[in-house]
């Protein structure tokens, strides 16, 4: 088949678990089909970050935005709520995108359109091409908890405003689409709620479980982590969530245990966390597996998000005990006890944390059953496989 897939932006570096998601999707479909990725240039280095997709074959047109991507300014804001639509689908609004894209259509017979999440669904034009959406979240649900976590009236008028925006969007938008994937099945069912009349499909998120291998020779003790870009709101208030109520607790038994906060971009509020001096803020580091390897034990102290976590699954591939809330742990079909331990309160967090760091024995079962659990379902090729098996079925639906 000859694929269009339309991203937001250039998925390397590996640096979020959206382009993480993407970079392998895109690996595993070009084996099959010949793909063209359209992108936007949102950083000045995705030019050079091109060739990483080209070597699995893949053809790439990059629409330039000549330096950055331009940061969210007032006339965007006002722009969404004049049309009504999220502040996200109004600053990916790129005229030069949405032409290139009707170009690509015009000058090649592509058999299908992927559209990577709502940012470029705005593009969506009727053709007799068959078109997959692909949803990594539901937004909505992001900022409904968002709005039910904050205090402060103005940023709870603000989440609340977004979550109907992304309400409404995403009840239009996915009627449009022949198919709509989602990461999971509590995903499929919300957006199945407002959306009845849709086609929804689980494509689940996976881990390169070649890639991810168990290093325990760099384990360190007593060292605790969490990865994910830290200027995403949701990774800002678990940080300091574990930090302000967590590890206080966890001190108080075992009072060397450190604590790292990998990931990029980090807000002031986790700068701040470092003024702790067994708290660490590593800002963006050029390779994660390290950071991995080294936990003595993973934590996921999430309670914002939607979707499923990359990092729990890149954790588990390594045979590393994980440690997460209800939320962080959302969608993925693990077994509490056996495969991950959940907890919410900062209490129980701490305790489980605490059974871990006391248990090499128990770290190291919890570990190898994790292992197990995503080679047998979370590989990216078997995921790979059923979302290519979705483009043909889409595309022989519309051909009978």
């Amino acid at each position: 088949m000859k694929i269009l897939f339309l991203s937001p932006t250039v998925p390397f570096p590996l640096t979020d678990g959206g382009r993480i998601r993407v970079f392998h999707l895109l690996k595993q479909i070009a084996q099959k089909s010949e793909v063209t990725l359209l992108a936007l240039e949102t950083q000045p280095t995705d030019a050079d970050n091109v060739p990483q997709l080209e070597r699995f074959g893949i053809q790439v047109h990059l629409v330039r935005q000549g330096g950055t991507f331009p940061s969210l300014s007032l006339g965007t804001i006002l722009t969404a709520f004049i049309k009504r639509v999220p502040i996200t689908v109004a600053r990916y609004n790129v005229p030069a995108y949405r032409q290139k894209f009707r170009e690509l259509v015009a000058a090649e017979p592509f058999d299908l359109v992927h559209y990577e999440m709502c940012h470029v669904a705005q593009f969506h034009i009727e053709t007799e091409l068959p078109s997959l959406l692909s949803q990594q979240n539901v937004d909505s649900a992001i900022w409904r908890r968002l709005c039910q976590e904050t205090a402060n009236p103005l940023r709870k008028s603000l989440y609340w405003t977004q979550q109907r925006a992304f309400e409404r969007y995403e009840r239009l938008m996915s009627p449009k689409f022949d198919i709509v994937t989602c990461a999971s099945e509590i995903d499929r069912q919300t957006f199945q709620r407002t959306s009845t009349e849709s086609r929804f499909e689980i494509i689940p998120n996976g881990v390169d479980i070649e890639d991810y291998q168990p290093d325990f020779g760099s384990e360190e003790e007593a060292h605790l982590i969490y990865i994910g870009s830290m200027d995403w709101y949701p990774n800002e208030d678990a940080v300091a969530f574990f930090a302000d109520e967590v590890l206080p607790e966890i001190h108080e038994r075992l009072p060397d245990v450190q604590f790292s906060a990998v990931g990029g971009n980090p807000s002031q509020r986790v700068q701040k966390l470092a003024e702790n001096p067994q708290l660490f803020v590593t800002g963006r580091v050029p390779e994660i597996k390290p950071y991995f390897a080294r936990a003595t034990v993973f934590v996921v102290p999430l309670r914002i998000g939607s979707g499923t976590r990359l990092k729990i699954l890149e954790a588990l591939a390594m045979g590393k005990a994980v440690v997460s809330t209800t939320v962080g742990a959302e969608g993925l079909d693990l077994v509490d006890g056996e495969e991950i331990l959940i907890a919410d309160e900062p209490g129980a967090f701490a305790e489980s944390v605490l059974r871990l760091l006391t248990d090499a024995s128990l770290r190291r079962e919890l570990g190898e059953r994790g292992r197990a659990r995503v080679e047998r379902d979370y590989d990216w090729r078997r995921i790979g496989e059923k979302l290519q098996s979705l483009y043909e079925s889409a595309y022989a639906a519309r051909s009978r």
